[in-house]
């Protein structure tokens, strides 16, 4: 079995980033659409804005600090990373 070269493992990173990044998308516009028909006081609006927040703080910025100040990689590759991380733990969910 051959190994896969570095360039087909960065084009799985950077496909699995923009599905992250597609997923945030289509979370902002959930609740910009909530937001636009019932406000801020609305309990979904609330909700997931305080899990954006907590997944930026809890998720997002602790694997980037780990990517680069620990793994020494390059702040492009370290984002790349974060966000396909994302993808890994969303899959393991069960909806």
């Amino acid at each position: 079995m051959k190994a896969p070269s570095k360039t087909t493992e960065l084009r799985e990173l950077i496909k699995d980033a923009r599905w992250g990044i597609w997923l945030f998308v289509g979370l902002n516009l959930l609740v910009l659409i909530f937001f636009l028909l019932d406000g801020i006081y609305n309990e979904i609006v609330f909700v997931l804005l305080f899990i954006q927040i907590l997944l930026f703080v809890v998720w997002f910025l602790p694997v980037f600090c780990y990517q680069v100040f620990y793994k020494k990689l390059r702040v492009k590759l370290a984002i790349y990373k974060a966000l396909a991380s994302y993808k890994e733990a969303v899959s393991h969910f069960s909806w």
